[in-house]
């Protein structure tokens, strides 16, 4: 997305005391979603990190932090295909002597990328079921409850299903 200012508020408002204007928050967001460091962002825009999580946090601050999370979903997105491309394609190396080019080749990618980028489609997989099946505190109340209540029951040998029908036979020491 190369503009995020559907996602501010652009309708006039009172004038923010805090530096933040809605230029200097579309200024913010691009290059968050372009480069994904919030602390180079908020340089970038002559801000402090810290003053940015703050306006994200504020009750009106809604419609930025949606934006914010937009960039962020951007970098993911381009990283993932940079990783795919490398993955895929592997390295262009050029070879030079004497500062002519004499090759180019194709180096295969490190397996540390590889690995990386598995574990980062696992982890949004996961993410995605938590999103689709989200626990139901109600259930998981009732459930501990249910074995609290199991636990704290007296155990009668003569109610154990799983012990055999017949008496058990005493132990001797020829049994070893």
């Amino acid at each position: 997305m190369d503009s995020y200012l559907d996602l501010v508020p652009q309708a006039p408002h009172r004038q923010n005391h805090n530096g933040w204007t809605p230029e200097r928050q579309q200024r913010f967001l691009n290059h968050l979603g372009v480069h994904g460091s919030v602390a180079a962002a908020a340089r970038h825009v002559g801000m402090s990190r810290q003053s940015a999580y703050w306006l994200r946090r504020q009750p009106l601050g809604a419609e930025f932090g949606a934006a914010w999370d937009a960039a962020l979903a951007d970098r993911d997105r381009l990283i993932d295909d940079v990783a795919m491309d490398r993955l895929l394609d592997g390295e262009e190396e050029v070879i030079e002597r004497e500062g002519v080019v004499a090759a180019v080749r194709r180096r295969p990618v490190d397996v540390r990328l590889l690995l990386f980028h598995l574990k980062r489609v696992e982890q949004r997989k996961i993410v995605e079921l938590q999103r689709q099946n989200p626990v139901d505190s109600t259930i998981v109340s009732k459930l501990r409850a249910e074995l609290r209540a199991l636990a704290e029951m007296p155990y009668d040998p003569e109610d154990d299903m799983l012990a055999p029908p017949w008496p058990a036979a005493p132990f001797t020491s020829a049994d070893g």
